[in-house]
């Protein structure tokens, strides 16, 4: 006989899943009790909330939910900031907590949050509760279905709590037949509405001259139908942040956002807008909250989340994007004659959305072309922080997931230091071998900072850059721009080389682009975990835009 809590660990293990995030503690014991026989590795967090935002960056890389163990109450509750940001970018998240036992409510019990599933319900896209009369296979099979793609369902963080009583009772076994029925993969079809919407579709881009698709973090899986969906059509792609990377070396790429003046431009001006798993959010569609976006001309949208798809004015189609467009690619007649066309205005689009950025956004995209120019192929994870701000605005990744922040959506501080140790960790796992480099500000360090020694504890060659300027800089600078007198904004950094030294990590110090360069071919190789702080101003004056 084993335990629920055993039970659980296999029922994992079965799943696919071979890394957790958590900290232990004196309620999560019995769920412990199976790992250390179990082939799934535990990272170890300073925090709950570095936890989460490990498990959304590893399922940004491997494209697999994260998992994380904490406990009851306070765990719980430092989750939910990572829960929410992972809610707001549609990333599978997996948090199995424990809860008191029913009926303990009142007594002062360790630990003890009153309805704690109704505190983090509105985070998340399912919750589940195991009982003692619950059968795990049959609840982990409710779980994993509500996390899987081929759900064709809105993705996000799914919470799942086991009472403190209950994991270690003995499982309740389930029926062979049933359990073979549990273990039935999901697999994903093009409904009959959603036919007909492609079909309705293709008539529609069909008619129009000049389209332009609009992709996003949905789209991400899927970049060789989108580049030749782009290439059919002759179509520019403009690409979210989240969707950075996916039209990497094309010429039909714009990498820019759609709150720029140039790229609403190129949107107003088609005569059909095909977009592609993305919700159209006010942090990357109206940044500066102008409330100026344009009325696009036959908005055709297509995402596995229907509640995007309410619009009367749009043509919605609920579906997977990949079969959407392995049905919609051959209805489309190819606008080949108007090859050059379709890049000439890529190309205006991008030339006029850099040269209305502003001179210090420019600069800090001579810096991450810097990064990229370095370290080919890299991750770069960021922070909510001023280099990150204008790669938002306008920044070409190295492929698709290879440009992701906290910086939009729930627009959380602390995400690149525990985000980037998730992202090597699903490199590991894939095998894969791009350098990964976090972005973060002297203030978002300090949120996370302890996740440091998590990479040290692991051994991830993971190249940590401060971007140093004493302080809340972008919100110093919003607040003069308004007449405010700044407040709460310069709070003191730690020493950053005593810091490195506290957690026996190499550190470098650079206040040029010169040495910053040299900095990075240096480390371009590492094995380990390293510092580089970047004193801002001179930096900034080093930087030519």
């Amino acid at each position: 006989m084993i335990t629920t809590g055993q039970r659980l660990i296999r029922q994992l293990q079965d799943y696919g899943v071979e890394t957790v995030f958590g900290i232990p503690g004196v309620h999560t014991i019995e769920l412990y009790r199976g790992l250390a026989e179990a082939d799934i590795q535990h990272i170890t967090p300073r925090h709950e909330q570095g936890a989460g935002f490990m498990a959304d960056a590893y399922a940004r890389i491997t494209g697999k939910p994260g998992v994380c163990f904490v406990i009851t109450g306070p765990g719980l509750s430092n989750m939910a900031t990572a829960m929410g940001q992972a809610l707001a970018d549609s990333i599978p998240m997996l948090v199995i907590s424990t809860v008191n036992p029913q009926g303990t409510q009142n007594l002062g019990c360790l630990h003890a949050m009153p309805n704690q599933q109704a505190m983090i319900k509105p985070l998340t896209i399912a919750t589940f509760e195991l009982n003692k009369d619950d059968c795990v296979d049959t609840t982990m099979a409710q779980v994993f279905a509500a996390l899987s793609y081929e759900n064709n369902q809105q993705l996000g963080p799914v919470h799942l709590q086991v009472s403190v009583d209950v994991i270690g009772q003995p499982a309740k076994d389930i029926p062979s037949a049933l359990a073979r029925q549990n273990k039935t993969p999901l697999t994903l079809s093009l409904n009959e509405v959603a036919l007909q919407g492609l079909q309705k579709a293709a008539e529609l881009i069909n008619q129009s001259p000049q389209i332009v698709v609009l992709a996003g973090g949905g789209a991400t899986k899927y970049q060789m139908p989108v580049q030749q969906l782009a290439k059919s059509l002759n179509a520019p792609v403009v690409t979210t942040i989240n969707g950075r990377g996916l039209m990497c070396q094309q010429p039909l790429s714009v990498p820019a956002s759609p709150s720029l003046g140039a790229v609403r431009a190129l949107l107003s001006a088609a005569d059909c807008v095909i977009a592609l798993g993305t919700e159209m959010g006010e942090t990357d569609f109206d940044m500066y909250q102008d409330n100026q976006f344009p009325k696009l001309k036959k908005l055709i949208r297509i995402d596995i989340n229907p509640k995007q798809l309410c619009n009367e004015q749009q043509l919605g189609i609920h579906a997977d994007i990949g079969l959407a467009l392995k049905f919609l690619l051959p209805l489309l007649v190819p606008k080949r004659s108007s090859l050059s066309q379709g890049e000439a205005r890529a190309k205006a689009a991008r030339q006029q959305a850099f040269s209305e950025q502003p001179a210090n956004y420019q600069k800090q995209h001579t810096f991450l072309q810097h990064i990229i120019g370095a370290l080919p192929g890299a991750i770069i994870v960021g922070d909510s922080t001023q280099p990150v701000y204008a790669g938002n605005t306008y920044f070409e990744a190295t492929g698709p997931c290879a440009w992701f922040n906290s910086a939009t959506g729930f627009g959380t501080l602390g995400y690149a230091v525990p985000g980037a140790v998730g992202a090597a960790l699903g490199q590991k796992y894939k095998g894969g071998h791009k350098p990964i480099v976090a972005i973060t500000g002297d203030g978002g360090l300090q949120f996370c900072l302890a996740e440091l020694a998590t990479a040290q504890d692991v051994g991830l060659p993971v190249i940590f850059i401060v971007w140093n300027n004493q302080g809340f800089g972008e919100i110093e600078s919003s607040m003069l721009a308004v007449g405010i007198t700044p407040v709460g904004v310069s709070p003191k950094p730690p020493e950053l080389q005593a810091l490195a030294q506290a957690y026996a990590l190499p550190y470098v110090y650079v206040d040029n682009i010169a040495s910053f360069g040299m900095a990075l071919e240096q480390y371009a190789q590492i094995s380990s975990p390293i510092i580089i702080e970047v004193n801002a101003q001179p930096m900034m004056s080093s930087l030519s835009s």
